[in-house]
């Protein structure tokens, strides 16, 4: 599962837009895009709100993150 899949899951189940995800981690719309594709890089604090909100272990978002920019 890449980061892109396991955001998507989580905004579907919310009935959420991409938007209002960034919204709840504080950021805009693009450059969440930008971090997910690699463009740019979460900061730590970026990647524990988003580890927290998705239910997942820093450890697990780091993989996740990294096998997304190595593929």
């Amino acid at each position: 599962m890449t980061l892109q899949e396991k955001v998507g899951q989580y905004v579907e189940a919310n009935q959420m837009t991409m938007g209002a995800f960034a919204d709840k981690l504080g950021m805009s719309r693009s450059s969440l895009f930008n971090k997910m594709r690699g463009s740019n890089e979460f900061s730590l604090s970026e990647a524990f709100n988003m580890s927290r909100i998705l239910g997942m272990s820093l450890d697990e978002f780091y993989r996740l993150a990294v096998i997304q920019q190595v593929c």
